[in-house]
């Protein structure tokens, strides 16, 4: 019931998974959808409530506890599930994933990590979302958590870290990133120090971190951009069309592009550092986007995402 669309899109889902199935689904939602969803062959499981878009989570999380996420946050804790994924509203898979789930012991703060397109592959982003004024010693977790999710996700052997600032230079920034600078070039991470907003999407580092504010920014930028460019240069594509023949060589090329800076190969962003894995996508994601989510929490839940931080925390 999460999506701009829903349940339209998480039916189309479903259709995409009988064909191609990834792992056994539960599904949770209205009962208006249980014989539909069941005629399809999966797992159907009862909530009465809807959590809107535009409703506040606090709101939300205390009086909605029968809605979807309160019912499979539930699930999660109790290891009747091994993974979430929702397109519902971001601030309350936040709170339940918080007030449900917990943090893992040693970490002041979770942070939700996305996948941002570059020029070769793709870079783990962190925060974009969850905490607005990290403290230094989150940076460097905010660093060892996407350092992992890098190597699971994004197969990088040694993944590099950089912090997102105004200038490269160590002293560069508010007091907070120039200790978390000091804290990171002193761990066992592959710190290559700071990045700026022009670098990012050139493949520099593997790990980018950031204040929750920033990185919505930036992830929401890069979203808008990559649309706007896709779409002006499909406006000159056709005008060429209506000219030349030179359409045949260059729609492939452009087409070829906008799947190099899809950001919907990974289907959405993961939640670090709670006690579960919970994936979060775009409320307007298509089908095949939350598909590939579902393909994403299949990959961490296979190589234990949350047990491998907590080993690395404790250390």
């Amino acid at each position: 019931m999460g999506s701009d669309s829903a349940p339209k899109n998480e039916i189309e889902t479903l259709k995409l998974l009988k064909e191609d199935p990834i792992c056994d689904l539960v599904v949770c939602g209205k009962g208006d959808y249980e014989h539909e969803v069941t005629e399809l062959g999966f797992d159907f499981r009862l909530a009465d409530e809807v959590i809107g878009m535009h409703e506040i989570p606090s709101v939300a999380i205390r009086k909605k506890k029968n809605s979807s996420l309160g019912v499979l946050m539930n699930l999660l804790k109790n290891k009747e599930l091994d993974a979430i994924v929702s397109a519902g509203n971001t601030g309350a898979i936040l709170g339940f994933s918080m007030i449900t789930l917990g943090k893992i012991e040693g970490l002041s703060r979770a942070g939700l990590a996305i996948t941002l397109p570059a020029e070769s592959g793709y870079s783990a982003m962190l925060d974009v979302g969850s905490n607005i004024n990290p403290k230094s010693i989150d940076y460097y977790n905010y660093g060892l958590m996407g350092s992992i999710f890098a190597q699971i996700a994004l197969k990088k052997k040694k993944p590099r870290v950089a912090i997102l600032n105004i200038g490269s230079e160590s002293v560069k920034g508010d007091e907070v990133r120039q200790k978390a600078y000091q804290i990171l070039q002193k761990s066992d991470l592959n710190f290559i120090g700071n990045i700026e907003g022009s670098n990012l999407m050139k493949g520099f580092a593997d790990v980018i971190i950031s204040d929750g504010f920033t990185g919505n920014v930036i992830l929401k930028f890069s979203e808008g951009m990559i649309d706007s460019i896709w779409r002006m240069l499909r406006d000159e594509v056709d005008a060429i069309a209506r000219r030349k023949f030179g359409q045949y060589l260059v729609k492939p090329a452009i087409k070829g592009l906008k799947a190099k800076f899809n950001y919907e190969e990974y289907g959405g962003g993961i939640l670090l550092g709670v006690e579960g894995v919970v994936i979060i996508c775009h409320g307007h994601s298509s089908s095949q986007a939350l598909k590939n989510a579902i393909k994403l929490a299949k990959t961490c839940v296979e190589f234990n995402i949350v047990e491998e931080i907590k080993k690395r925390i404790k250390k």
